[in-house]
């Protein structure tokens, strides 16, 4: 209890925010006690201050106050009074005269430069100038995102390709410089955004929204302001996943040396320039800019490029710029924000790149006017208006905060124009297959290219195809199929779907599924199949443990609120064992082991999943998890039903587990997940916990990966993963390889487990099965990512429950795993 009570009272002054501070008062002479009128009265360092009036009053009510307050008028001896901060108060005075009496003045040098004294004086006041410190405020905002394609050289229109396309030409731009660029997306959304302090709340309504020149991707949500704010008042500022340092940060000074250059008005209010540059080569810094207030020290203008030098992939250049206005009195906000990217695979290469372009303006802010309660109660952390997409022509002109230009407006024109030409439609299939393993022929797609053929010891080779509904056919109802055929087994595999979307607004996914397949149990989820022709390749072992399962299942996934999805879904499944994972059973009576050709079991699965402002990238059917700042927490139940469908087992398995990414500045960022798990009943060891191995040289970030497929198996057991990647926070300070912009990640996972023996009562475990007993398995990894801007390469190390024999430090406990990522 002393021990919490501590980190409050430690933790207590950095969560609170300024209030204002009003000081009243009379002052008179001390002599005559007469009212003395025109007193200049102000704070201490400060330019926040007032003259008395003619009765010899005074009113002072600012944010930006100091605790000393200081009287001084011709002819009478300064006086300073303590003031109460955040607090109303009356501060009465009586001025002495001042006696003719001359001492000793010296002129020394300032013991600081001018420009750290008033970057000081801009952190002091941060708290102050930061929009966190209202009780509320909302305000319209008009987002404008932009992606054009660059790098377009005078070769550009000679290319075969472009002459196919002659369309392209009409549309081509330029920016100042003259490089050329081909505007391709544009979207387009106006909201209103409300924020209440205390406690806090935040809501946004997306009023009018469109995207031009795209086609299956669902941003609106993406696009909101809640999504797109950088505040430069934070430590850090998260730009395409990496952390800089704000030069407005309570440490930039250790990373930046400023400038003091000029002075002048900018909208009627005199301003300092204050420019920015690294202090050294390495960190993740700006160089640019910024203008600040004389009186509040408040940023007025804010102009920064990244380094040159930023370990960021593709990203060849960043501009940021920011515009604030005093919309009250002492009141500073957001008023306009520009950012210019410019994405290139490298700095001089001759391939066509993008530009990413966002501008956000934000007008009508209302200040600490709190609504109820009720208000801000809200089911999604962005809300889409019914008619938001379905704005005409006049109501875009009428809300625009500033008017499009004439390329942009020819957008969806130059794609639908493009759509007309048969090269192009083959051109953007291509792109598509890649990318997904699919072919789109009209209303359906042909695939699955990653797993037209592969290899395993059951099937030998094997051959496989697979046929989806497109977005064409729709995008809420989608069919899906695939037959594959094993030489070696001589036998047919296949399997179906049906997926519809139930609830399109609030994402509501009702799926149901057949599967007849060999499967390797124990396998992680995101691992390649067993008929993948990317996973026969990098095997490190033969898949000699396989099952074949015949499954058919139903469920649904719905999203209720803003930070809640729940899941609920029936399987029923029937494991036939092949290969060395046989399954027998001891015979009560002959004390002889009985072979059990298959098993069933039906489950009922729930699981409740909680992430605080979760971000997804959503498709019409398909969604990725970009972002959460806090811990996502999910729980999960799955109840074995004996006799139901034939099942053989009664169980009920429980689960508990807490993943997060948490940003740590300038040292990267830390993954974590821990889980935690029970499972009461008896059943056969396959429908247990098979912990997850990996016998493949692919890295494997959910499986352990120097463990075997099916080496432990468990009924209760905890789990940690730790991943820190460093980012280059160490090769980036390495003359010659820094230019590499090579990244350090280093990762260690333990697990530790038991299992009882009353299942084995339901079947023998095999062979190749361990026991943990006292000690954990542990395994940890030191990798290199980054490597050509995709590979990463990590050596792991196994720890602990080594083969008799092995010695912890011989070769076969250590194992290479590597695979590609595309990030920044």
């Amino acid at each position: 209890m002393k021990f919490t009570l501590l980190i409050f009272l430690f933790l207590f002054p950095l969560l609170s925010w300024s209030q204002k501070t009003k000081v009243e008062g009379t002052v008179t002479d001390q002599i005559t006690g007469e009212p003395m009128p025109f007193v200049t009265v102000h704070f201490l360092d400060s330019k926040i201050g007032a003259f008395t009036d003619t009765n010899g009053r005074y009113i002072l009510d600012t944010y930006y106050a100091t605790d000393t307050l200081v009287f001084s008028f011709s002819g009478y001896i300064k006086v300073k009074r303590h003031v109460k901060l955040d607090e109303t108060q009356i501060i009465d005075v009586e001025m002495p005269v001042l006696t003719t009496d001359y001492e000793e003045v010296t002129v020394k040098a300032p013991d600081e430069f001018p420009s750290t004294i008033l970057h000081k004086k801009v952190i002091a006041h941060k708290h102050i100038n930061n929009k966190e410190k209202l009780d509320a405020y909302e305000y319209e905002v008009y987002n404008k995102v932009q992606l054009d394609l660059n790098n377009l050289d005078e070769k550009f229109n000679e290319r075969e390709m472009v002459k196919k396309l002659e369309i392209l030409t009409q549309y081509i731009d330029s920016v100042e410089g003259g490089k050329n660029f081909l505007p391709v997306i544009l979207s387009e959304s106006v909201s209103d955004y409300y924020y209440k302090k205390d406690p806090k709340k935040k809501r946004e309504v997306v009023k009018a929204s469109k995207i031009s020149g795209v086609e299956n991707l669902e941003l609106t949500q993406f696009l909101g302001d809640m999504y797109l704010d950088v505040n430069i008042y934070d430590n850090n500022l998260d730009l395409f996943n990496k952390s800089f340092i704000s030069p407005v940060s309570n440490f930039a000074r250790n990373y930046y040396r400023f400038y003091l250059e000029d002075s002048m008005f900018i909208d009627n209010y005199w301003c300092y320039l204050l420019t920015f540059k690294p202090k050294r080569t390495g960190d993740m810094t700006f160089e640019g800019e910024m203008w600040i207030h004389d009186t509040t020290y408040a940023v007025k203008r804010f102009k920064a490029n990244i380094s040159p030098w930023a370990n960021i992939n593709y990203v060849q250049d960043l501009y940021i710029e920011h515009e604030f206005a005093q919309v009250a009195p002492e009141v500073w906000m957001l008023t306009s924000e520009k950012m210019i990217a410019d994405l290139k695979i490298t700095k001089k290469t001759n391939v066509i790149g993008l530009f990413g372009r966002r501008h956000s303006t934000r007008k009508n802010y209302v200040i600490n006017q709190e609504r109820s309660a009720d208000f801000y109660r809200s089911n999604s952390t962005v809300e889409v208006l019914d008619s938001a997409n379905l704005r005409s022509d006049e109501y875009w002109e009428n809300i625009r905060h500033e008017p499009l230009a004439a390329k942009e407006q020819g957008i969806d024109q130059m794609v639908d124009s493009l759509n007309t030409l048969r090269f192009f439609r083959t051109l953007k299939n291509t792109i598509y297959l890649f990318s997904t393993g699919y072919y789109p022929v009209n209303k359906i797609e042909i695939g699955d290219a990653f797993a037209l053929m592969s290899f395993n010891p059951v099937e030998t080779y094997r051959l496989g195809i697979a046929l989806r509904t497109s977005n064409k056919f729709s995008r809420r109802l989608e069919f899906g199929g695939r037959i594959a055929y094993g030489f070696g087994d001589e036998r047919f595999k296949y399997g179906g779907s049906v997926r519809y979307n139930i609830t399109p607004k609030k994402r509501g996914m009702l799926s149901a599924y057949y599967n007849y397949d060999l499967e390797q149990i124990g396998q992680s989820p995101t691992a390649a199949a067993v008929g993948s022709t990317f996973g026969t390749l990098f095997r490190t072992g033969p898949l000699d443990k396989l099952t074949f399962v015949e499954k058919v299942g139903i469920n649904l996934e719905k999203d209720i609120h803003k930070d809640i999805i729940i899941f609920g879904g029936f399987e029923w499944k029937e494991y036939t064992a092949l290969g060395k994972a046989n399954y027998v059973r001891v015979n009560t009576n002959s004390g002889l082991n009985d072979t059990i050709n298959r098993i069933q079991t039906s489950e009922i699965t729930l699981r409740y999943r909680w992430a605080k402002n979760e971000e997804f990238i959503s498709g019409a059917f398909d969604r990725t998890s970009i972002r959460s700042k806090f811990p996502i927490v999910s729980v999960q139940g799955i109840f074995g039903v004996k006799g139901l469908l034939g099942a053989d087992y009664n169980y009920q398995k429980f689960d508990l587990i807490v993943e997060h990414v948490a940003k740590l500045g300038v040292v990267g960022r830390l993954r974590y997940e821990l889980n935690l798990g029970y499972i009461h009943g008896t059943a056969a060891y396959p429908f247990l916990k098979v912990h997850e191995g990996n016998q493949s040289y692919w890295l494997m970030s959910n499986a352990y990966n120097k463990m075997d497929f099916f080496e432990f198996v468990s009924d209760r057991y905890v789990s940690l993963l730790l991943e820190h990647h460093w980012d280059g926070l160490f090769f980036d300070r390495i003359p010659l390889i820094k230019k590499a912009k090579f990244r350090l990640v280093t990762t260690a996972r333990g697990l530790y487990g038991d299992i009882s023996n009353k299942h084995s009562e339901e079947m023998v475990l095999p062979d190749f099965t361990k026991r943990f007993g006292d000690i954990p398995y542990v395994e940890v990894s030191l990798g290199i990512e980054n490597i050509l801007k995709l590979i990463r390469i990590d050596v792991f190390w196994r720890l602990t429950h080594l083969d008799p024999g092995v010695k912890v430090t011989d070769l076969e406990t250590f194992g290479i795993r590597g695979k590609y990522v595309i990030n920044f």
